[in-house]
């Protein structure tokens, strides 16, 4: 059974999309176009003639686009992208490949203009590249893996499956709440998930399908009701970016149809009407795994309360149109270091109603240039959710007399913070401790924050990221352009009938603060900031500092 109106949807999508295309190349495929967006394009045509029928300017247009494809393909069957001679990037383009194929076999076509066999030609020269071709991230093990799996239905090359088994081998990076080792919504949507469903379906392994339905469980507690999803806790460039539900609208549908769910089915809503959803790419998938297609079950009403996600260090609240969440999970805890590839969010708490929105609360103390107070860790009571963690810096003593040379030429070794030829790891260190302490406690109408302190006195300063609407109760900081202070009274953002507000109490009103990005960002000229409103609150650590964030608006 087929959600009739749900396909005339994504097939005005594809169409138009295709339109695009014909409209981009009509004086020529651009010369720079890469491999993958050459692929991807191709793809849509042959999928709007499927379903339209055929058309020879569409025909046209493929045939220019595989010509640009066939010579962007190095002699080695690899293409060049993000890297050179890559099998991951090569890998993205030949799953559209083989998934263009698949769909032509389905329809028994060959394609507007036999791009098919010109197509077959593309996948056999890529087959004895990414046999042995490896990776960079997780993910990529399991892109190329899919790719393999393609390559194999179209030549039956059985040593495409053996390479296959040494991938899986390693194991799906999945944890016990369903996040994979990348903890990215991005590449759950976009790799991991459709990766690992390719492999469950062309190789018949349903065990595949495990980790793929445990990743969208996990999107329950993470999405709010405007369909945007939770990332802070990513170690992926999506850490700092909004990312929708629509991203993941076929797999939330083919889950929802075969599991009967309906959380997933509420979800899968959501993702379909969002405005953004990826028309061709549905459809494409659709058509070769018809549950995505099929009617959705019932939805269920999202569910109120507290949802705690150790493994990732995140705790979600929702109370109808309020949700808060609180993170705690950083890597810089265990690796002292702000890097690709870790969790570096220094956000500790968000919090909405509707379009009232606290898009991060973040703290800094300023103690050596450490930069913003990222926890060890959290605990939870209830509903206060308890983060800590203990930053040391200090001086360093003379070297030992068996480590002291005449020359001065020591070691050039890491302090933490710096470089210096120093030979620090051979001396002992006089240590300053600043353990900080953060309680928030959660409400169904928004949290208070309580901040406290222990080790040396030394100012503090707490930054709220604010959404867009009017905001009024803060001053222009002095020596912040474009930066607000909070100083005595309580502030308000007013939007879309939606209303948060700000009081605090224990703060420093004299002397304007400052947040400390941290030498890590500052020595490469960077800074460690979340878009927004920007208000900085002042306090200093031998005092508590508490912030009450209250929203209110319509039901």
């Amino acid at each position: 059974m087929i959600d009739a109106a749900y396909r005339a949807r994504l097939v005005a999508g594809t169409l138009a999309e295709a339109g695009a295309v014909l409209d981009a190349v009509r004086e020529g495929v651009p010369p720079a176009l890469p491999h993958r967006a050459t692929m991807h394009a191709v793809r849509v045509l042959v999928l709007a003639d499927l379903v339209d029928g055929p058309d020879p300017a569409r025909a046209a247009a493929a045939t220019a686009l595989v010509a640009h494809l066939e010579r962007s393909q190095g002699p080695t069957g690899l293409f060049d992208g993000d890297n050179l001679v890559s099998p991951p990037d090569s890998s993205f383009t030949l799953n559209d490949l083989c998934s263009t194929l698949e769909l032509l076999d389905t329809q028994g076509s060959a394609g507007p203009a036999d791009v098919a066999g010109r197509l077959r030609d593309v996948a056999a020269r890529s087959v004895e590249a990414l046999l042995a071709g490896g990776v960079h991230t997780p993910n990529h093990r399991w892109e190329l893996s899919a790719a393999l799996a393609g390559l194999y239905r179209l030549t039956g090359d059985n040593r495409l499956v053996t390479r296959i088994d040494e991938w899986l081998a390693e194991g799906v990076d999945i944890d016990a709440d369903g996040f994979y080792s990348e903890r990215s919504p991005n590449y759950a949507a976009y790799v991991s998930n459709p990766s690992l469903l390719t492999l469950a379906r062309l190789l018949d392994r349903p065990a595949l399908l495990e980790p793929v339905r445990a990743s969208l469980r996990s999107l329950v507690a993470l999405v709010d009701d405007d369909g945007e999803v939770v990332t802070v806790h990513s170690r992926r460039q999506d850490q700092r970016e909004t990312f929708r539900v629509h991203s993941f609208a076929g797999q939330l549908r083919r889950f929802a149809v075969t599991d009967d769910d309906g959380a997933l089915a509420r979800l899968a809503a959501l993702a379909c009407a969002d405005p953004l959803l990826e028309a061709t790419r549905e459809l494409a998938d659709g058509l070769v795994d018809p549950p995505r297609l099929a009617p959705l079950p019932a939805a269920e009403p999202a569910a109120d309360g507290l949802v705690v996600r150790p493994t990732i260090g995140l705790v979600r609240h929702r109370a109808g149109r309020a949700a808060s969440t609180v993170f705690g999970g950083s890597d810089h805890a265990r690796t002292r270091r702000i890097a690709s590839g870790l969790a570096n969010s220094a956000t500790l708490l968000q919090h909405r109603r509707g379009a009232a929105r606290l898009h991060a609360l973040r703290i800094a103390p300023a103690f050596f240039d450490t930069g913003a107070f990222r926890p060890d860790g959290l605990e939870v009571d209830g509903r206060t959710v308890l983060l800590t963690g203990t930053t040391v810096s200090g001086y360093y003593q003379p070297l030992p007399a068996a480590r002291r040379r005449t020359d001065g030429a020591y070691r050039l070794t890491d302090e933490g913070r710096f470089f210096a030829q120093m030979d620090f790891p051979a001396r002992e260190r006089s240590d300053l401790r600043l353990t900080t302490s953060v309680a928030v406690h959660l409400r169904d109408d928004g949290a208070t924050v309580d901040i406290t302190c222990e080790g040396p006195r030394t100012r503090l300063a707490v930054e709220l990221a604010l959404g867009p609407g009017d905001l009024t109760g803060a001053e222009p900081h002095p020596e912040l352009p474009g930066a607000l202070w909070l100083r005595e009274h309580p502030l308000t953002l007013r939007a879309g009938g939606d209303t948060l507000r700000v009081r605090a109490s224990g703060q420093e009103g004299d002397l304007p603060p400052r947040y400390d990005d941290g030498e890590l960002f500052t020595y490469v000229h960077g800074e460690d900031r979340v878009p927004g409103q920007r208000v900085l609150v002042g306090g200093w650590t031998d005092r508590p500092l508490r912030l009450d964030i209250t929203t209110e608006g319509s039901a």
